[in-house]
């Protein structure tokens, strides 16, 4: 799995194929990585498949949507945060309730104020994930789709409310 950053929103992405020239970055103090790759001036096409595909911008690009910033969350049914939005803490969309392995119960939502999103960060660090715009929960979240497919390991399986 990549990690791919494009305007401050964050993608993680099974394959990449770059059709363009990049530089390095070494980051030998970094725990987690140990370099980046950095293109510039590139139309990034993330595929059904969750590859991706970074090309030259051609003429008409430049006035291409940018990708939008990260508001969507997931988190733990019960949770502090969860908890707190629930009070009316943060201004949030209608709550969607997921259920991941082993019957976890997850909440996903919208913290629809941007200032709200970086209090919710402070004071609940660990308690939530943001969901980028090309995972399945995220998509799911808008379309009313099941998350979980039956599998020949697991039968289970969750949908939206």
């Amino acid at each position: 799995m990549w990690v791919l950053k494009s305007h401050g929103v964050t993608f993680y992405i099974n394959h990449i194929d770059a059709n363009i020239p990049f530089s390095t970055k070494e980051t030998p103090d970094n725990n987690h990585t140990k370099g980046s790759l950095k293109f510039k001036d590139c139309k990034l096409t993330i595929h059904d498949d969750n590859t991706a595909a970074l090309d030259q911008l051609g003429e008409f690009d430049h006035n291409l949507p940018h990708p939008k910033e990260a508001s969507r969350i997931i988190t733990r049914e019960g949770s502090d945060l969860h908890c707190a939005l629930k009070n009316g803490e943060f201004q949030h969309s209608a709550f969607k309730a997921v259920e991941g392995a082993c019957s976890t119960e997850f909440i996903i939502c919208d913290i629809l104020d941007k200032d709200e999103m970086l209090l919710a960060m402070l004071k609940y660090p660990n308690q939530f994930r943001l969901l980028s715009p090309n995972e399945r929960y995220y998509i799911a979240y808008e379309k009313d789709q099941i998350i979980w497919s039956e599998t020949e390991e697991s039968d289970e399986y969750a949908e939206l409310d």
